[in-house]
């Protein structure tokens, strides 16, 4: 569900009539799509898996905040069973921008060995009306900008995205992690 209803945006935009309904909630799709990727959040609420090979000797990072909850880490047996680790071989950090996970070393399973061994699977992103308001403010601004001026804006060129969205979404941005998002 989209973090600005299509009622929200026609207000605020001084749209009054129906006929360009279908390209204003194409242009705010795009915008909020735009919006994730720069500030490599995640605006709405999803669940992602992250497979990994192996337990990590560091932290692993889960991207794409704000962080809801940790579903499950699993693992196969080294007969081939997923199972699901036991909480006290691991921790959350949860303070800052983006969650880490580090696995306790002295206490992990044995793996299989086929691949993907480790998986991770979280919650990530806005509830529903939970969204910060200039982030919303941003995507329904960048959607009228598409849709007052669509030959004016590439979606791949961020200069061109007025200097008051870019503020906001710049405000938001998470820093890269290696092997996560854009840079």
């Amino acid at each position: 569900m989209p973090i600005v209803p299509l009622n929200l945006a026609k207000s605020i935009l001084r749209v009054d009539f129906s006929e360009d309904d279908a390209v204003l909630t194409f242009y705010l799709e795009a915008a909020e799509q735009f919006i994730a990727r720069h500030t490599r959040r995640s605006l709405s609420t999803v669940n992602l898996v992250k497979h990994l090979r192996g337990f990590p000797s560091t932290e692993v990072t889960l991207p794409l905040p704000p962080f809801n909850s940790l579903t499950s880490v699993t693992y196969r047996d080294t007969n081939g069973d997923t199972q699901t680790l036991s909480s006290s071989n691991y921790t959350l950090e949860t303070s800052g921008a983006v969650t880490r996970l580090r696995f306790i070393d002295d206490s992990l399973p044995d793996l299989n060995e086929d691949a993907p061994r480790v998986s991770i699977t979280w919650s990530a992103g806005y509830a529903t009306g939970t969204a910060p308001k200039d982030l919303q403010l941003a995507v329904c601004r960048l959607a009228g900008t598409y849709y007052m001026n669509p030959e004016a804006v590439s979606m791949l060129n961020l200069s061109a995205v007025p200097f008051g969205i870019k503020a906001v979404i710049d405000a938001y941005a998470c820093p890269t992690v290696e092997g996560e998002g854009p840079d």
